[in-house]
């Protein structure tokens, strides 16, 4: 017997020194795969494609797996302090550093005053750094006539006490921010000690301090914690661990 390859299929065929033909089971002369070595390679193919299905399946429920950050969102309407407004409040990070999203809907709005001064939040019992990206301007307004301080609100604005709070308050003009028909939003980052927010942010805090034009409304404020939400990550991780183990026992039903 001599080694024959051929070379436009890279296979390798034993061939009969005489017939030049290829022994059963292997490529042919054309390099064609003859029933027998196909069906082994399909056989092959599916045994390697249930062994890591197996172990995705594993590692999927045991949750030894990467899932990109999830946004934990809290609503908050028909409250006592809510004066017909609705709030949103939008988490985004993992481990210390995190984005705040604060929205509020003051379409509904049936208090007095006509704008909102004063804003602030709480998931945790401590931040260790804070800053205001974006808020409601008004005319041509630079968003340094916001300032933000780790106090909670009162009368006066960003002038309570507590800690963990993040509060940002319109200083200059209390004009910034006018109750509307257009959704109200401020966006913060932040950043807090490891393992420390809120988890489904249970217990966690929303304020507004609704204002006239002169500043010295008081009385109007918002302030509401919420209950907890679902975690979409925790959720994520238990839907994969249980499709993981369907498919770690299925396989296990049809090598039987």
């Amino acid at each position: 017997m001599e080694i024959q390859q051929d070379i436009s299929t890279f296979g390798i065929c034993l061939a009969n020194p005489i017939t030049k033909s290829c022994a059963p089971g292997l490529l042919n002369g054309a390099g064609a795969v003859l029933p027998t070595m196909r069906a082994t390679a399909q056989a092959r193919g599916n045994d390697v494609s249930k062994f890591y299905g197996v172990i995705l399946g594993v590692l999927l429920a045991m949750g030894v797996v990467v899932v990109p950050a999830q946004a934990l969102i809290a609503t908050i309407e028909g409250c006592p302090s809510c004066f017909g407004s609705s709030y949103e409040l939008e988490i985004l990070g993992d481990g210390t550093a995190f984005t705040a999203a604060l929205t509020i809907d003051t379409t509904g709005y049936t208090g007095p005053g006509e704008f909102i001064s004063a804003v602030n939040f709480k998931v945790a019992n401590d931040v260790t750094s804070f800053s205001l990206v974006s808020a409601p301007l008004t005319g041509g307004a630079l968003l340094t006539e916001w300032t933000t301080a780790e106090v909670n609100i009162s009368n006066a604005g960003c002038n309570g006490g507590g800690q963990g709070f993040v509060c940002s308050q319109d200083v200059p003009t209390v004009s910034l921010a006018p109750v509307s028909t257009v959704p109200l939003v401020w966006n913060w980052n932040f950043t807090i000690p490891e393992g420390s927010l809120f988890a489904g942010l249970a217990g966690a805090h929303i304020g507004a301090k609704y204002n006239n034009a002169l500043g010295d409304l008081a009385g109007n404020i918002t302030s509401e914690e919420f209950a907890a939400v679902p975690e979409p990550a925790t959720l994520l991780l238990l839907g994969t661990g249980l499709v993981g183990l369907g498919g770690f026992a299925w396989g296990r039903t049809r090598r039987k």
